[in-house]
């Protein structure tokens, strides 16, 4: 597997992690940021794939 979308898991990971955390206002940052790395990590995961 690609390390770059090894990479966006992770992060995605410990961004779901930290939701409960985080103050109720502001619970919007992580959720939006473990989304948009998991949307990385797919586009990371076509991207290596096709270039194989």
């Amino acid at each position: 597997m690609d390390r770059r979308a090894l990479f966006f898991l992770g992060a995605a990971l410990t961004c779901g992690l930290i939701v409960p955390l985080t103050d109720a206002p502001l619970r919007w940052v992580p959720e939006v940021l473990a989304l948009t790395y998991v949307v990385l990590a797919f586009a990371s995961y076509l991207d290596a794939r096709s270039n194989r």
